[in-house]
């Protein structure tokens, strides 16, 4: 068979990368962090390798810099040479707008001479839809939306809202106080209610709203998108005796602190609107709740054993609520005001763009171990890798308006964000949280898919249902629901850990059934087929010579241009059959390690 003769000859081989995964510490293992960077690195160390270029002193360009560089100098660690610019140009563009440029963008990048190119190819592509597509995607699953939980009207106007708050680049902590304040008639005409209305917790029947339950998920969901803590333990049971090898700071944590938290919503009914003659996934939320009850049942978790109507209390400190003021609002100047909600935001962004949080899981902050000047459990480490750039970002972040758009700038115009993958001479895994080399990292599926369909220009309409419209891309749909219509796309997706925001979680591992799909199945095929409306199909209409279409599907599928040794395999590849030799090609070209990988 003339593809696996070639994919064998090329040495074009994914599948033992996808299948690739390195032994996992559980997340709540008290090594987690490191393990999480060890992973990374043995990753990065096998996949992008070395690189003959040996690294000199980079400039330092913002003050993520003078600490991530002048830690390294501090310490002696050895450093990455900064990333060319293909590797840089096709890794900005998945980081930031979940897909690759054109052929076209990538030459008129690589053949300019302006060196401020980079810092203007950021400012783009932030303000562009790809970023804001990726992101209100991103932002959705956070929330885990769904037309099962919220009602398709629902999830697609939480979409919209997100969208158009990237797209004004409104304060942060104005949009979390709006989604965690807004009360609604219905949350399909008022946006922000979707996200008190995901954690909805059912009982026996579909109107059987189990009230205390919902306000523990709120307060549990909450912390651990606002302020990176996972309260999931002290939901049930105080955390001494349980937490102590896990997180010191919280086993001296007690289950009534959560009621306490959970009570800011106590007043907060999140109520199916069963008066619809059609019983839907539609919600409305008031403040005329009596208040959390510490006896009221549960059925997601163990009975609950308090004597009395909880008074609120602030989980940081103990803050109550002032008297006579909203609850939910008490709630929010609390959460916005304490310092862990810029630090665990700016980590948590950090993560996406770095590969590994300056916490790490982002999600789980010790807050006994972040203090370098502190006394420290015994038997611990610090938690953050870089303390006082953490604090330093966070800080930046509260006093530059909380804007996202100038976070996600900054880190990128970082020379620590263009360190190249490759590192030159050998490799320590002690060099690991010092950042020394750009981690890589697996596509999500979503990129994936999203980079598939750009380079080959083989576009299916995705349906938004109750919209009245198709997207072209994974990241302008609105859940995974809409890709049930075309069930090999929602395989495809699923495959590469796609999760369904309801019961799965996403997942970035590899797996050989990956492989298997890169390799054979009808998204792939029917991708690289040299249509007329294809990209490839526009190329072989121009009657370009065959090095030139061989150029022109690297630079559009990889971001480069091809070694001398791969443009001979290629014009051997495409010299018998020209159509069928270029969509072998593109075969390949897909199941190369580098497009599979953000470098």
């Amino acid at each position: 068979m003339k593809r696996l003769a070639a994919w064998v000859c090329a040495v074009l081989v994914a599948g033992a990368a996808l299948a690739q995964v390195a032994p996992r510490i559980p997340k709540d293992h008290p090594e987690a962090s490191k393990g999480r960077r060890q992973e990374a690195s043995r990753l990065t160390a096998e996949i992008a390798g070395t690189t003959g270029v040996k690294a000199s002193p980079v400039a330092r360009l913002n003050f993520i810099d003078e600490h991530i560089f002048g830690k390294m100098a501090k310490d002696g660690i050895p450093h990455a040479p900064l990333a060319g610019d293909a590797e840089f140009f096709r890794r900005v563009h998945i980081d930031i707008g979940g897909r690759l440029p054109t052929a076209e963008e990538t030459e008129a990048f690589l053949a300019s001479s302006d060196p401020g190119k980079r810092d203007k190819l950021i400012d783009q592509l932030v303000e562009s839809e790809p970023y804001k597509s990726k992101w209100a995607y991103w932002f959705s699953d956070l929330a885990q939306v769904n037309s099962n939980r919220l009602g398709t009207d629902g999830r697609n106007l939480f979409y919209q809202y997100i969208y158009d708050f990237l797209h004004m680049d409104r304060p942060y902590n104005e949009v979390v106080e709006e989604i965690l304040t807004t009360r609604a008639a219905s949350n399909y005409y008022i946006a922000p209610a979707s996200y008190l209305v995901r954690w909805v917790i059912i009982g026996a029947t579909c109107t059987d709203t189990v009230h205390e339950d919902t306000s523990d998920e709120i307060a549990i969901w909450t912390a651990k998108h606002f302020l990176g803590l996972n309260l999931q333990c002290v939901s049930c049971h105080d955390g001494r005796g349980h937490l102590e090898k896990i997180n010191p700071w919280l086993a001296s944590r007690k289950r009534e602190e959560l009621w306490r938290q959970a009570a800011f919503f106590g007043k907060t009914r999140v109520l199916r609107r069963t008066e619809i003659e059609t019983t839907r996934d539609e919600y409305s939320i008031d403040d005329k709740g009596e208040g959390y009850d510490a006896q009221a049942r549960s059925v997601v978790r163990v009975p609950r054993n308090g004597k009395t109507m909880m008074e609120p209390a602030f989980f940081l400190g103990g803050e109550k609520p002032r008297p006579g003021q909203p609850l939910r609002q008490e709630f929010v100047r609390m959460l916005t005001a304490d310092p862990q909600f810029a630090r665990a935001t700016v980590n948590l962004f950090w993560a996406e763009l770095m590969g590994v949080g300056i916490v790490d899981p982002v999600d789980d902050f010790d807050l006994s171990r972040m203090d370098p000047n502190a006394k420290l459990p015994e038997g611990w480490t610090l938690q953050p890798s870089h303390p006082e750039l953490l604090d330093a970002l966070a800080k930046d972040f509260r006093e530059n308006g909380y804007s996202l758009r100038r976070l996600f700038k900054l880190i990128a115009k970082s020379s620590a964000y263009q360190l190249s993958s490759k590192f030159p001479g050998e490799w320590k895994e002690a060099y690991a949280s010092y950042y020394a080399r750009k981690f890589v990292r697996r596509l999500t599926s979503e990129e994936m898919y999203d980079s598939l369909v750009k380079a080959t220009g083989m576009y299916t309409d995705i349906p938004v249902p109750n919209r009245g419209m198709f997207v072209k891309f994974a990241s302008q749909a609105r859940s995974p629901e809409d890709f049930r219509r075309h069930k090999d796309i929602s395989f495809f997706l699923e495959s590469f850990g796609q999760p369904n925001r309801d019961y799965s979680q996403r997942s970035n591992e590899g797996a050989i059934t990956q492989a298997v799909l890169l390799m054979n199945s009808p998204v792939v095929k029917e991708k690289i087929r040299a249509a007329p409306h294809s990209y490839l199909g526009g190329l072989l209409a121009q009657q370009l010579s065959d090095d030139e279409m061989i150029r022109k599907l690297f630079l559009r599928f990889l971001v480069r241009v091809p070694s001398d040794k791969e443009l001979a395999i290629a014009q051997t590849l495409v010299k018998p059959d020209r159509t069928k030799g270029f969509e072998d090609l593109q075969w390949l070209l897909v199941n190369k390690v580098e497009f599979i990988f953000n470098y």
